[in-house]
């Protein structure tokens, strides 16, 4: 049995990693659905225009992502994510003073959307890869919690500062909290790798083997090309994306639906603020899970909830009956990130964890670039989102059969 060292400092990187997605993903991601209607509103654009920008935030990361999955394994960690943070930052006030759809567009695409990218999941991801190996997906996990946990809190806050002052003066306060919040654990606490400290993945007091065997995936040398030409990396995307554009399509849209249909904005968010803690709340249990039990078959629950979750959004009016089908949403896409992480570490190994990650984000474009126009579009011309959240239902069917002809390599 392997000797443990009494408290083993990647812990405290999964604890790190909580907190900095925890800001990241809830000022550059949760918070545009929430500004989708005011700012819609205020630029005297559509919603669909509106939404282009996220469009765009999607396109940038997918643009950086081969890079960046370089860049984490060959730079330093801390000058990326710092980076980042302070870019978004300006982002976001950049964004508090357009008056301009343009103003708009460039402050969010080109500043918010590459702080997003230098910060985001792809460099938390890969420290949670680089410290462990044997507890991958409990450490995935509890560290991704805070992503989902993120659109449980800052979404009610930032609604709040927003009916209080107005949604300038609330992305100001955002522009100003979180580089002061995160910085400091940046700069004092991140550590790229077990190594730099003396020691080994999980802790433990001997060196472990990738874990992939001689899988072919594992001994590839990864490329955007070779990427394009592997049929395990299109069979993954093909199980993972419908839940992503899911997300974006579904949970961006929320609030102005619900809005819509008479519900006030705060029983509006309370509902997103259900989803996004049963999210959050996932991201543990499904990470753990994965550890234990055959990844299809969690990653295959996940794909159900959410399923079951968006046919309930659509085929009810009822605040309870909304809740529940809101919690059931967010405990399958509250699972897709760690899940996506943690198959991509199964499949292709530790070594070439932040490069996949990376080169992933093209080959993932599609079904990311293409959930909230979708919503949105379907918006201005039926007057309803429904009909695009049948067809993240009919995506949902295709992505559990390709599950089905998965095959995971033996660790």
């Amino acid at each position: 049995m392997n000797k443990l060292t009494p408290w083993f400092y990647g812990w405290n990187i999964v604890a790190m990693t909580f907190f900095i997605q925890f800001l990241v993903m809830g000022s550059g991601y949760y918070i545009f659905g929430v500004l989708l209607k005011p700012l819609s509103e205020t630029l005297d654009a559509s919603r669909f225009i509106v939404s282009l920008a996220l469009t765009g935030q999607i396109v940038m990361s997918a643009v950086l992502g081969p890079w960046l999955g370089r860049a984490v394994g060959e730079r330093s960690v801390r000058g990326l994510m710092t980076t980042g943070i302070l870019v978004m930052a300006v982002g976001l006030a950049g964004v508090s003073l357009a008056v301009t759809i343009w103003q708009f567009y460039i402050a969010f695409m080109l500043l918010v959307s590459v702080g997003f990218a230098l910060a985001g999941p792809v460099p938390n991801s890969a420290l949670i890869a680089n410290w462990f190996s044997r507890k991958r997906g409990s450490a995935m996990g509890i560290s991704q919690f805070g992503v989902t946990l993120s659109g449980a809190l800052l979404i009610p806050l930032f609604t709040w500062l927003m009916l209080t002052f107005d949604w300038r003066i609330a992305l100001r306060v955002f522009a100003v909290g979180v580089p002061i919040c995160a910085l400091p654990v940046i700069w004092f606490g991140i550590i790229k790798t077990p190594k730099e400290k003396g020691l080994n993945p999980d802790g433990d007091t001997y060196q472990q083997e990738d874990g992939l065997g001689t899988s072919a995936e594992a001994e590839t040398e990864w490329t955007l090309g070779a990427a394009i030409r592997n049929k395990t990396v299109w069979r993954l995307a093909l199980i993972m994306g419908p839940g992503f554009m899911g997300i974006s399509a579904v949970l961006l849209s929320l609030h102005s639906h619900l809005t819509d249909s008479g519900l006030s904005a705060m029983r509006a968010s309370s509902l997103i603020a259900g989803m996004t803690l049963a999210g959050a709340v996932a991201k543990p249990i499904f990470g753990i899970l994965s550890d234990y039990l055959d990844k299809r078959w969690v990653t295959l629950a996940s794909i159900a909830f959410m399923f079951a979750g968006v046919a309930g959004l659509i085929s009810t009016t009822a605040y309870p009956l909304l809740m529940l089908a809101a919690v059931s949403f967010g405990l399958g896409y509250g699972a897709q990130m760690p899940l996506f992480n943690i198959l991509i570490a199964t499949l292709f190994g530790q070594t070439a964890f932040a490069r996949m990650v990376g080169i992933m984000g093209p080959i993932m474009l599609p079904f990311n670039l293409l959930g909230l126009p979708l919503s949105t579009l379907t918006y201005e011309t039926f007057g309803t989102y429904s009909p695009a959240y049948a067809m993240i239902l009919a995506l949902y069917v295709v992505a559990a059969a390709g599950l089905i002809r998965l095959r995971l390599p033996r660790s």
